[in-house]
């Protein structure tokens, strides 16, 4: 455990030294102001902040979509923010430091990965939690169906950064890590609307493409679980969520592999 605790202290500083908070929290703030001081917000000429009643049927979804969006903006983001914490780990000279400390290869490791997840999901929730107290107290309703919503967001953070913390294992480079990252993203979301094109399509292409598709990360699907949590609804695509888990627990386990495998 104190081992562990070194490292999440060490990841820290170093993010603090990287001044990344500084942006997040200029982020959060901006949007924050934003809402604390905008007079109201208008839908067809009924106003949602002063709580008209004809508004409301519309508010819990514009508060859930814009609430999702905040947060999808929020962890694209802290892809740029964490894509390079590996790469700079393996860097000549600390790595080998590291490595030699008694502690096995895999379990360094495996709390390096967890340890950046943990600062990042605690900033994540530090940029979302003063937007839904001004949002709840602007609605004068707490906003509790955003909670489950915010959980379901730290779990599409661990998929994503499964990703990048493999890409940036494997090429030492925080360009690949996010460009690989968000290549990989454009491309799962172009396979979740694959039907469209199911009728220029023979049935092999059909089935290499249902193929592809469950095998990759479904990360609209699962951020489209944080619209229908947040709107109270609740889940609409498990499968997406351990699917996508699944694919994460792959990455892990190869990362170790390759890093296992690394002569340094």
């Amino acid at each position: 455990m104190r081992k562990f605790t070194a490292i999440l202290y060490d990841t820290t500083l170093e993010i603090m030294h990287r001044k990344m908070l500084y942006f997040y929290g200029g982020v959060t703030v901006l949007m924050t102001l934003i809402f604390i001081l905008i007079p109201g917000i208008s839908i067809n000429g009924h106003d949602i902040i002063d709580n008209d009643p004809t508004a409301q049927a519309f508010a819990g979804t514009l508060v859930a979509r814009f609430l999702s969006g905040y947060i999808g903006f929020a962890m694209f983001l802290m892809v740029f923010g964490s894509a390079g914490l590996l790469p700079s780990y393996l860097n000549k000279g600390r790595v080998e430091l590291n490595i030699s400390k008694p502690i096995s290869r895999p379990g360094l490791l495996v709390m390096k990965f967890f340890a950046v997840y943990l600062v990042m999901i605690a900033i994540l929730a530090l940029m979302c939690l003063p937007l839904w107290v001004v949002l709840s107290i602007r609605l004068e309703s707490l906003l509790w169906s955003f909670l489950p919503g915010l959980l379901i967001a730290f779990i599409e953070f661990l998929i994503i950064y499964s990703i990048v913390f493999l890409l940036g294992l494997a090429s030492h480079s925080t360009a690949v890590a996010i460009i690989g990252y968000f290549a990989l993203s454009f491309g799962t979301g172009l396979l979740a609307k694959r039907e469209f094109v199911y009728s220029l399509l023979g049935e092999t292409w059909q089935t290499v493409l249902n193929t592809i598709y469950h095998i990759l990360p479904k990360m609209n699907e699962v951020s489209d679980n944080i619209i229908s949590l947040t709107q109270g609804e609740g889940l609409t695509n498990i499968y997406a969520i351990w699917s996508s888990l699944l694919f994460a627990a792959v990455m892990m386990f190869l990362a170790v592999y390759i890093f296992g495998k690394k002569d340094y």
